[in-house]
């Protein structure tokens, strides 16, 4: 290593170095406080700003002057300078090592350090700039602290730096690689050459030089880079398995070196918040630690779930599932399927042979598309809703995509008749893409993969957000993160602020206590409870928790408080929108215009805008076109004209101006603001003051890292849902075995011994035979049902007319004759369209008799719904009653999309009968919850009792049947007669 005396100050160094590749005759470990030769200790104090901007990698040698304080092992003063850096160069296939730098050379040692002082303070310009971050600062720097013009400069030499690595792993030479790379300083002098070939943002040298010595914010940069780099490279075949990588492994070990987490992990933080928190040090690190391997791993498994959304989109926009051919694990297919065990072709929500009927502008200005099926048929059964992303492209008569480019959109809404859709088009009639599209058959597919592309980045940003800032002093909603990760004994306010059971008395302050039974009543005393950091509210099938989670929000806020409201889709969030929208408070849903129900559309904060700014834009408006009009008549005189059309532009920016402030004054005078959990993430939301409460609906369907989302944005939190019903969606079988399907309602709800959670336990829906057996099966027993509704039934509603079956409250139609025989026409069939469900035509033509039984009876259409699991029976359903007058009115849905719903009638077809016995999802208990506390006075389940008896929950659940209702044996048939009761008009009875 060739070191000289530099003009330095005293007990300083400067160097001039590359590439360290290795050290041989002098030992050095690197970190960001220390340099350690053999003879002499170097600490880091201070970087100059130096000749080394504007060089690039590819340069012989550069120079990046570091001051530091040199403590000699033989006290004795020393000045050293590493210097002369040589590059290699590729020189044709002979030579394929990656360009490098030897270090070499012997320290020398000077005593005239007022010379080097005086050369060192004449030269203004090198004078340093002081750099707290390596040894101070553990956070990596963001855009609030750098800048978007400093964080993108950073990317880029990331970038370079990591498409090197990805090239050394091509070539095989990443030992290299691996011998130069170490935590702390070494990585920053590694880093150099890669950021000087960038150039600075004008005006910005000061913080560049500040950024580029800064280990935590580098290597943050770095890690995206690389992961981002390996990925291209295995999308392009050129490695297997970028995890699996020297490069990414490398990485990885360096976060968790003990020098890493030391330098980017500072235990400060605690520092500064155990007296908040009101426990020991040693405790809030403890519960720094948890979080930190909380986030790592949820991170990775969003990155799991995410590749899993993309490959799954493309092959189903492909129509092309990649076989299973190998059973080598680098090519093994990705294994898709749903938390809740639905199978993946259940989600293939596509809709074809449409037709573009008309067009027009809706609000804010979207390009809105009515579509008709061809021959103006009914729509197939979905789950699209308002909101989700789809893709449009031509179809031919059987619904294969044709050759067009498709064009992305977003679904506005369902046309009450269901023959209709409505589609929010980005491009407009006219554009290339729009013109091929329109005038032909067209279809429609939901886009998993590329809708989750905002939220993925979005939840990966909320980690990261609760790792750096979750336990900061200044975060609002420390006490939910400590309470959410620490333990019941170290958190003294679990025991100061009232946590346990309520009094009689205090539930008492609670006003028109008529309402609500002592659970309803304890849940919102809980709720208003200011020093309560954390609440979970689980309600059952027809507890009346969406009640009373509005009641709930409109005291908070005559308390004084400001409310975030949030849930996991756009349909839930406008539910909550429509029940709070006559109880005279400001609300104000956020969110893209084209996700927001038309119902609901008035409280919307684009619409709320318009309004206010309409006689502003109208005054606007007419005033250019006056500056128009005079603009035409003055085209010859190019100075008055240049002055005219200027003004235009300040009337533009004055009406942008406006609209920004306006935008805000809403948002920060409504009492409720309402989004999904990630559009939380809305920098219109983030801007504003901390909320006093956030409020996530339906908190069970939600993976975890969204759910903090909103939560890091208030003082505290209530959950509210029901785990056990259906759980969040997810793609990936490994991202679910890795826990990413355990919502954080399910979590968090035995934490503490169960002490931050209350449940709701009288049920207002269900006759009690129907819900005993939920009761039983899913709650404990401790589900109980009113008097009001435990034993009302089809005969008690208006103009219905006593029969047996409506003074039925459980019925089991069987295919299965008594004798072990199937009856005729009752078997399961794959679908022959290549979906990859079931339909089961006997049990469906059963249905369809039994839903005559019931209108014949006098009950409602509309009060009668039918379900199945499968969407290939729901087509079939659809179909058979489409044909029928008198049913028009009856929903036909699957049991997924019918959660959160209810009917007085519910007749769900289970469709599997084989001799295996194989059930499939069907044995997925939350799935069969939903389906069967829909019902509120009647519940009729077709199936063959041999097949789902093989099932131990389903079994039980037929018994219970047998015990609290009746079994009839089925089969299909036309109808006779007329009448009621023992009649053709009925299923045939054995």
């Amino acid at each position: 290593m060739v070191m000289q005396v530099s003009g330095c100050g005293v007990g300083s160094v400067s160097v001039t170095a590359n590439r360290i590749v290795g050290i041989e005759r002098w030992r050095m470990e690197a970190s960001p406080t220390l340099l350690r030769f053999r003879h002499f200790d170097l600490n880091i104090s201070s970087f100059s700003s130096s000749s080394y901007h504007g060089c690039s990698p590819s340069q012989s040698s550069w120079t990046f002057p570091l001051r530091f304080n040199i403590r000699n092992s033989s006290d004795k003063k020393t000045a050293v300078s590493v210097s002369t850096v040589k590059r290699g160069r590729r020189t044709g296939n002979n030579n394929k090592k990656k360009n490098r730098t030897e270090i070499t050379g012997e320290p020398v040692v000077t005593d005239n350090y007022s010379e080097i002082r005086g050369k060192q303070e004449d030269r203004a310009e090198d004078r340093p700039f002081s750099v707290r971050s390596l040894s101070q600062n553990g956070d990596p720097l963001g855009r609030k602290d750098l800048g978007k013009s400093v964080v993108k400069w950073i990317s880029q030499g990331m970038k370079a730096m990591a498409t090197d690595f990805g090239e050394a792993e091509l070539q095989g030479e990443f030992s290299e690689v691996r011998q130069r790379m170490g935590p702390g300083l070494t990585f920053v002098i590694q880093a150099q050459p890669y950021l000087g070939a960038v150039p600075m943002p004008s005006g910005l040298e000061s913080v560049c030089l500040k950024a580029c010595t800064h280990y935590p914010t580098l290597f943050d940069h770095f890690q995206r880079e690389l992961r981002d780099a390996l990925q291209q490279l295995q999308h392009k075949s050129l490695i297997e398995d970028w995890q699996k990588t020297e490069s990414w492994k490398l990485l990885k070990e360096l976060a968790k070196s003990a020098q890493h987490k030391a330098i980017a992990r500072k235990a400060s933080l605690p520092k500064a918040v155990h007296g908040v928190l009101g426990m020991e040090l040693e405790k809030v690190k403890a519960i720094q630690n948890r979080i930190d391997d909380f986030t790592e791993r949820m991170a990775n498994l969003l990155r799991v779930e995410r590749d899993a959304e993309l490959e799954f989109t493309q092959q189903e926009l492909d129509a092309a599932p990649a076989p299973a051919t190998t059973t080598s694990d680098s090519n093994k297919p990705i294994e898709f399927l749903v938390s809740h065990g639905q199978a993946e072709q259940e989600l293939c929500d596509t809709i074809c042979n449409l037709v573009a009927v008309s067009t027009y502008t809706g609000l804010g200005g979207m390009h809105l598309v009515l579509f008709k099926v061809e021959g103006n048929h009914r729509l197939p059964p979905t789950t699209l809703s308002p909101g989700d992303m789809v893709c449009v492209r031509t179809c031919d008569s059987r619904g294969a995509a044709g050759a067009t480019s498709g064009m992305q959109g977003f679904v506005n809404n369902l046309g009450e008749d269901g023959c209709s859709i409505t589609l929010a088009l980005e491009s407009r009639h006219g554009d290339p893409t729009f013109s091929k599209l329109f005038g032909k058959t067209v279809r429609i597919d939901r886009i998993y993969g590329l809708a989750d592309t905002v939220t993925y980045e979005r939840n990966c940003e909320a980690l990261m957000m609760l790792q750096k800032k979750g336990l900061h002093k200044n975060n609002p909603s420390i006490a939910v993160v400590a309470t959410l990760f620490g333990d019941k004994d170290d958190i003294k306010w679990l025991e100061d602020s009232n946590f346990t059971d309520l009094s009689e008395t205090e539930l008492s302050g609670i006003k028109y206590i008529e309402n609500y039974d002592n659970a309803q009543r304890k849940a919102i005393a809980l709720g208003l409870n200011q020093k309560r950091p954390v609440l979970i509210i689980q309600g059952p099938p027809g507890t009346g928790k969406t009640g009373l989670l509005k009641e709930l929000i409109v005291r908070a806020v005559q308390q004084g408080e400001r409310v975030l409201v949030t849930a996991p889709t756009n349909a839930a969030v406008d539910n909550m929108v429509e029940k709070l929208s006559d109880v005279g408070i400001n609300i104000v849903r956020v969110g893209n215009p084209a996700r927001i129900s038309p119902v609901v559309a008035s409280k919307s904060l684009v619409e709320i805008v318009n309004v206010k700014l309409s006689k502003f834009r109208s005054e606007l408006e007419r005033k250019k076109s006056d500056l128009r009009k005079d603009l035409r008549q003055c085209l010859k005189d190019d100075s008055l004209a240049a002055g005219i059309r200027q003004l235009l532009k300040q009337l533009g920016k004055a009406y942008k101006k406006k609209e920004k402030e306006m935008v805000k004054e809403i948002l920060v005078n409504a009492h409720v603001v309402l989004t999904t959990n990630s559009g939380a993430a809305d920098p219109l939301i983030r801007r504003l003051d901390a909320f006093d409460l956030v409020v996530i609906d339906e908190a069970g369907q939600a993976i975890e890292p969204c759910c903090w989302i909103p939560i890091l944005q208030g003082k505290r939190c209530i959950l509210a849902g029901d785990q056990c019903q259906l759980a969040p969606v997810i793609l990936s079988r490994k991202a679910l075995e890795g826990g990413l399907g355990i919502s954080l309602l399910e979590r968090s709800i035995g934490l503490h011994e169960g002490v931050l959670a209350t449940k709701l336990t009288t049920q207002y829906r269900m006759n009690d035979a129907i819900s005993s057996w939920a009761s039983k099966e899913m709650y404990g027993g401790l589900l109980t049902s009113s008097p009001t509704v435990s034993s009302h039934l089809l005969v008690d509603s208006p103009f219905v007319q006593p029969t047996w079956i409506t003074q039925c409250p459980l019925l089991l139609l069987d295919t299965r004759k008594p004798y072990g025989s199937l009856s005729p026409g009752c078997e399961e069939h794959l679908d022959l369209a290549g979906t990859g469900s079931f339909y089961n035509e006997g049990e469906a033509d059963i249905v369809v008799q039994h839903v005559l039984s019931l209108i014949y009876a006098g009950v409602s259409p509309a009060a009668i719904a039918v379900q199945s699991p499968y969407v290939a029976q729901v087509q079939l359903l659809r179909d058979s009653l489409d044909e029928i007058p008198l049913a028009n009115g009856v929903e036909v849905a699957t049991i997924d999309s019918f959660q959160g719903r209810e009917a007085d009638a519910v007749i769900i077809s289970m469709v599997r009968s084989n001799t295996l016995g194989a059930v499939g999802f069907l044995g997925d208990s939350r799935r069969m919850n939903v389906a069967i506390t829909r019902a509120r006075k009647h519940v009729a389940v077709v199936c063959d009792s041999s097949t789902i008896c093989h099932n131990t929950f389903l079994a039980r659940l037929l018994r219970h049947i047998r015990y609290s209702g009746r079994v009839k044996h089925a089969e299909p048939g036309g109808f006779g007669g007329s009448g009621l009761g023992m009649n053709p008009m009925l299923p045939s009875i054995s």
